[in-house]
């Protein structure tokens, strides 16, 4: 049976939700095999005795009120695999920090706490696995509110009593209360999931692009990054007769959130086309937002900008480019350890970087139809939900894992790490990274740790933008990215303030039409068509782009068209504000 949202929650999200962004950090945000076979037990809650453990039991509210567990209780808790060795801990499984955890939380609780490695560009496929082998996770989570629905519905999570939640974790409760977030718990008129915060999601300010301002210096221009298409264009033309071969890189396209069209759609947006192609998680191919994106592709394909083999290559072949001197540009998530700028200074020391910074005013090229625009971040950051299978002392567990990582003192930990390690103090008392850790026994892994205390909050935040940037800001380097990151920061919230930057669409319940054919259109079709337009010859662009569309939309991305325009008609969607 299909989930669906009360209507009385849509319309708390559509009031509240899509235009709380000014209060500390407003919306909250977004922004890609390791897996163990450790035994889950199947018992029902039903079937299992509760122990005296906590505080729904012996009356005081919060970790004042835990006991030990009686018996050991066994906590799955799914963790992020981004297959990235080289940016910190490379088993997200068993590392220092999965160890420290146990130390300081499970050993105090009678608690075997065990990380279940997800792949992150292949969340769905994982979870299917585990759930056909009855071996989901205790705590099941993600950033997708659409991906949180479907497990819903097909049977992955059981309803949550929020009444003993709240007495087990009032601090956890309480920081949703603060963000606003203690209405978005429920599928089909029951509790299924409680949600971490994100600062600052009306803005995606810590996905950066660093760019190689030294090599457009040496072009003859001022090092600022082209402000269209069109003078990209130019720029790159002027380093490829500089020697700089296939100056963009490349690499194959995979898994969800590909290609994503949001600064080759107009704006004011279409509230329809919005609702129904806008989400990324399936690529929208037919629509003119796309074509603008892929004939873009197809330009630099065939000017010799792209690798022209870049459908073979990976994302570690673009960090290696750029590592390496290779590539014009690189883009990922700003921390205050980045292992790919370590090593970017470390093969190229006389090097000048600079920062992507967003216009705070919408500039499109009318050439390409691209534009500034951007995607800002949902209003939640991670979302949990608890597995079918979790007995009542696991849930149990699991909630208060959730509260301990939701204390001051535990969370800083995990977020910043040990002191002469991973951190020291400056002269005014506050924490600043050590840039490189590398060799470290305790080094952080992804993002300083984020996939461990992400159910907490999806960024570090001492509560104003300017502080928090200082927190991210690459350390060790031999350039200072701050006040680009805060103009780049200032830029992006400027844009969303004049609606040239919109929060997806949310539905109100699991899309069949995407569970049937999302796999198959984004892993499989996708690719396969995208390449054909890529590397076709740009006067066959046009013709070929109509005939892949159809098929397109005949392989089933009219369906899920189609299911999206029905719940927006039957207002079980959020609107575009």
């Amino acid at each position: 049976m299909k989930k669906r949202l009360l209507t009385a929650m849509l319309a708390t999200s559509m009031v509240m939700g899509l235009t709380a962004c000014g209060s500390n950090g407003g919306v909250p945000t977004v922004t890609n095999d390791s897996q163990q076979s450790a035994e889950t037990t199947t018992e029902t809650a039903a079937e299992t005795p509760a122990t005296e453990t906590t505080a729904a039991e012996s009356g005081v509210a919060g970790i004042d009120g835990w006991e030990p567990f009686a018996d050991q209780v066994t906590l799955r808790v799914a963790v992020y695999d981004r297959g990235d060795a080289g940016n910190g801990c490379s088993d997200v499984e068993n590392n220092y920090w999965t160890k420290w955890v146990q130390e300081n939380f499970g050993d105090k609780y009678n608690v075997k706490v065990e990380y279940v490695g997800i792949t992150r560009s292949d969340v769905m496929t994982d979870y299917a696995m585990l759930a056909s082998t009855n071996t989901l996770p205790t705590l099941c989570m993600e950033y997708d509110y659409d991906k949180l629905a479907t497990w819903a519905s097909d049977g992955y999570l059981q309803p949550i009593d929020l009444e003993q939640f709240k007495t087990i974790a009032p601090t956890y409760w309480g920081n949703m209360e603060e963000n606003g977030l203690t209405g978005y718990t429920q599928f089909d008129g029951e509790d299924y999931i409680v949600l971490g915060k994100r600062p600052y999601g009306n803005t995606n300010y810590t996905f950066v692009t660093w760019y190689r301002k030294d090599w457009l210096k040496e072009a003859g221009l001022d090092g600022s990054y082209p402000a269209t298409s069109t003078e990209l264009l130019e720029a790159l033309g002027k380093m490829v007769e500089n020697g700089h071969e296939y100056p963009m890189s490349g690499s194959k396209v995979a898994g969800a959130g590909a290609d994503q069209n949001y600064s080759f759609r107009d704006y004011p947006q279409d509230e329809t086309t919005w609702c129904t192609t806008g989400d990324y998680q399936v690529p929208a191919l037919s629509t003119e937002a796309q074509k603008r994106l892929l004939k873009w592709n197809n330009e630099l394909y065939n000017d010799g900008y792209l690798n022209p083999e870049y459908y073979l290559r990976s994302t570690d072949d673009v960090n290696a480019d750029f590592i390496n001197g290779k590539a014009f540009q690189w883009s990922g998530y700003v921390s205050s350890t980045m292992d790919v700028l370590n090593s970017f200074y470390e093969t190229n020391p006389d090097a000048e970087l600079g920062v992507v910074v967003c216009d705070s005013k919408f500039v499109q090229d009318p050439t390409w139809g691209s534009s500034n625009a951007f995607r800002p971040n949902n209003i939640f950051g991670a979302m949990v939900g608890f597995a079918n299978n979790a007995t009542e002392d696991e849930v149990k567990a699991g909630e208060m894992y959730l509260e301990w990582m939701a204390q001051d003192e535990n969370l800083f930990t995990m977020t910043w790490g040990i002191e002469g390690k991973n951190f020291n103090y400056d002269d005014n008392g506050n924490p600043v990274a050590v840039g490189d850790q590398t060799g470290l026994e305790e080094q952080q892994g992804h993002n300083n740790n984020v996939d461990y205390w992400m159910v907490v909050t999806a960024s570090k935040s001492f509560g104003d933008i300017e502080s928090d940037i200082k927190a991210i800001n690459p350390q060790g380097l031999p350039q200072d990215f701050y006040d680009d990151l805060l103009a780049n920061y200032k830029g992006q919230l400027a844009l969303y303030e004049a609606k040239y930057a919109n929060v997806d669409c949310l539905f109100g319940g699991a899309l069949e039409s995407v569970t049937e054919y999302g796999t198959s259109l984004k892993e499989e079709i996708y690719p396969e068509f995208r390449d054909q337009l890529v590397m076709c010859a740009p006067d066959k662009f046009d013709a070929l782009y109509d005939e892949l569309s159809q098929k397109y939309l005949d392989a089933g991305y009219q369906a899920i068209i189609d299911e999206r325009k029905q719940m927006f008609d039957d207002g079980n969607t959020t609107k575009l504000q």
